[in-house]
């Protein structure tokens, strides 16, 4: 259930700057009268200690697994409307953190109208950022290729949504410059052609690699919270060839038939659907779908065809000249923020093979419930939402099916060994391809 959203006004701001690693809760930044606390973990809040917070966490935001505990914390405690309801507080928490000596101290910290957060910086910048989408080559040797993005979001699916579904495209726009650096100026052309284009970062990315001979990539989903998973596929068989064309996920999907989930697909009725999709469905049945894999029933070069024109025919010469990289190692950064449709393109790396985690696990388990159907109760007025679907990728009794667990992990000791930087697990990976040549 959602809250009202007129309890946003007013809101406050916490003046500290939380990051998750694999076990801990720590400070990223602050500003300058917490200077002091950069790298402190949380060990207590209010005199209850850490642990007893994320019990309660799971009775006030659905989880999945410790990231997602982590995670709904974290919104907790830096959300001043949501630490109001969660801590029964007024203005303050008091803060029991554990510095880098593991001497612990506490600290009555109150929320600030407005706060200006320092601006540490990277052992790595890059010029490039522009929110959403950018890459780089990176190392000493700048030899080895980056790719930061953001959401699973792009050029592409907004031109897709101008030409197929013009109604929804102030919407789609709205969320790619929640994203990026710049703000939107009024005319529709120019505001889509500033949205980064996937495939056109990705041709030329590809192509410095190949000038360079480069063996790695690195693939940050850091900040990715999801979007598109289609978009993804051509950028799979770029990095895996024919290989992928034939590959099984082993991927399911199941959906409920709910005269809700109907009315948010466009159909009155079962009929309409029965209609519509040949089929002979009642309210209540289920569908049971893979999703993943290249269509099985196309020709071999029609995979290969329909991989190549993009998304929906979008970014096709593009793809077309795109260097192939089935010789690369991949190394994907994720965190408790990697999610849906960002899981899934991790999930695929990795089934895949040649692909590194890297980072802290996703919130998300691997067989989970998923996408929403929107619902207001009829008495109250109060709106949420219902999941209409489930998501199965590995064997329930994997541990892998709750959570995916990086090949390496960024507890708060490895954030400590490389100074808290904002960037700690692109140093790491840069260090681990370092001793690997």
């Amino acid at each position: 259930m959602y809250f009202a959203k007129s309890e946003n006004k007013g809101r406050k701001v916490f003046p500290l700057q939380l990051k998750i690693s694999s076990d801990k809760i720590f400070v990223q930044n602050t500003t300058k009268d917490y200077e002091n606390l950069t790298g402190s973990s949380i060990v207590g809040i209010n005199n209850v200690s850490i642990d007893k917070w994320l019990l309660k966490t799971k009775s006030f935001f659905p989880s999945e697994n410790i990231s997602g505990e982590y995670f709904n914390l974290v919104k907790i405690i830096t959300d001043h409307r949501l630490a109001h309801k969660f801590f029964t507080c007024s203005e303050t928490l008091e803060i029991t953190l554990s510095d880098n000596s593991n001497e612990e101290f506490s600290k009555i910290i109150p929320f600030q109208e407005q706060v200006c957060f320092l601006n540490r910086k990277s052992k790595i910048e890059f010029d490039n950022d522009n929110g959403l989408l950018h890459y780089s080559m990176i190392g000493e040797n700048h030899d080895i290729g980056y790719l930061a993005w953001n959401s699973i979001l792009s050029r592409e699916v907004v031109e897709n949504t101008r030409k197929n579904s013009p109604d929804g495209l102030q919407g789609i726009l709205s969320w790619a410059y929640s994203y990026l650096n710049e703000k939107q100026t009024g005319n529709t052309k120019e505001d889509v052609l500033k949205i980064p284009a996937l495939y056109e970062q990705f041709y030329k990315l590809s192509k410095e690699m190949s000038e360079k001979s480069s063996k790695y990539l690195i693939i940050d989903l850091r900040e990715n919270s999801g979007g598109m998973t289609p978009i993804v596929n051509p950028l799979l068989y770029v990095l895996y060839g024919d290989r992928y064309l034939n590959f099984d996920f082993g991927a399911e999907m199941i959906r409920r038939i709910s005269p809700l989930y109907l009315q948010k697909i466009g159909f009155g009725t079962i009929n309409d659907f029965n209609q519509s999709y040949r089929s002979n469905l009642k309210i209540g049945d289920y569908l049971f779908d893979r999703f993943g894999n290249v269509d099985p029933n196309l020709s071999l070069e029609q995979k290969r065809e329909m991989l190549r024109s993009g998304y929906n025919g979008f970014g096709a010469e593009y793809l077309r000249k795109t260097e192939p990289m089935t010789g690369v190692e991949i190394f994907v950064l994720c965190s408790p923020k990697t999610f849906s449709a960002a899981y899934h393109f991790t999930y695929f790396l990795k089934r895949l093979g040649r692909t590194k985690i890297i980072g802290v696990a996703s919130r998300q388990a691997g067989n989970a419930f998923m996408e929403t159907t929107n619902l207001t109760l009829p008495e109250t007025g109060i709106s949420g939402s219902i999941s209409n679907s489930r998501q199965v990728l590995f064997k329930e009794t994997s541990q892998s099916a709750k959570i995916l667990k990086p090949d390496y992990e960024m507890t708060w000791e490895e954030f400590k060994k490389y100074g808290f930087d904002k960037n700690a697990e692109i140093i790491k990976t840069l260090e681990l391809i370092e001793n690997n040549k």
